[in-house]
């Protein structure tokens, strides 16, 4: 009588991206994501294509924020909690209690349930928050709610495309950002991602922030290498988003990329094991 292998029954599933090569652009916790990929099998390549700026080296958010209370803006929208924690943790009095103030008696609409429980945390009050929690139907809810005419703020956390913002008409905005990046120090390696992914010698690319995508065709562009770049996204290299945020600006490129419903690393990890298995070359 034979005697099952267990072992060689397992590999499949434990190693589902074995003999794929694939790409990193974070910067942060990239190495959690690298060692992820290696235990499903996969080659990782690591390029990160943006950095972001220290919230308490950015001179730039208090400027913002002073414009902002100058103008009060009677709708302001969230789009993050992660970002209003930022913001408010870095100011100090009497300036965030003027912040604090000023939110208390705006019309505020959230992108989504976390920068809507964020509001709450802060003794703000509850605020309609989009249940697609993207920028888009975020704008839409607060047309449908109905918005007072004049200025709107904005705190941006990432990327919010300018097709979702179209809709408010020639409202001024005022935004507060404090999730700001910038290119990556280093661009050597976004340099050999670019090309890599042109010529095929990668199966997938990830991204973990929505910015680090517009930084590789920002990248794309300057080598003048953009289009070449998503020909090779749009057909043989997969784009991988850690959730439908992050995917947005893929998908503004017309791009199809893979992400799962549930925004976490180890999901998108499992998802790509579910799903890349036959592009093993």
């Amino acid at each position: 009588m034979s005697i099952p292998n267990p072992t060689a029954a397992a590999e499949p599933t434990e190693r589902p991206l074995a003999g794929l090569r694939v790409a990193v652009t974070a910067a942060r916790r990239a190495d959690d994501q690298i060692a992820a990929l290696e235990r499903a099998g996969a080659e990782a390549f690591h390029a990160p294509t943006m950095r972001i700026v220290p919230v308490e080296d950015d001179t730039a958010l208090i400027e913002e924020t002073h414009a902002l209370l100058e103008a009060a803006p009677p709708t302001f929208f969230v789009t993050t909690g992660q970002g209003i924690n930022s913001w408010l943790d870095i100011l100090e009095d009497p300036l965030k209690q003027r912040v604090l103030d000023y939110l208390s008696t705006t019309q505020i609409i959230c992108r989504g349930s976390k920068g809507r429980g964020t509001v709450r945390k802060w003794g703000l009050p509850d605020a309609p928050s989009s249940e697609k929690e993207t920028s888009t139907s975020m704008v839409e809810l607060a047309l449908e709610l109905g918005i007072a005419d004049g200025p709107v703020g904005l705190q941006r956390h990432g990327y919010v495309p300018d097709k979702a913002l179209a809709p408010l008409g020639d409202r001024e905005l005022y935004v507060v950002a404090p999730y700001r990046w910038e290119l990556a120090e280093d661009l050597a390696p976004v340099h050999t991602l670019v090309n890599a992914i042109i010529a095929r010698e990668v199966d997938a690319v990830t991204f973990t922030a929505a910015p680090a995508v517009v930084a590789l065709f920002q990248v794309a562009e300057e080598m003048g290498a953009r289009t070449q770049l998503l020909e090779a996204l749009d057909n043989d290299v997969c784009p991988v988003a850690v959730g439908h945020v992050t995917a947005e600006p893929l998908e503004d490129e017309g791009l199809r990329p893979l992400y799962p419903e549930r925004e976490r690393l180890g999901a998108m990890v499992k998802l790509m094991g579910e799903k890349l298995r036959s592009r093993e070359r």
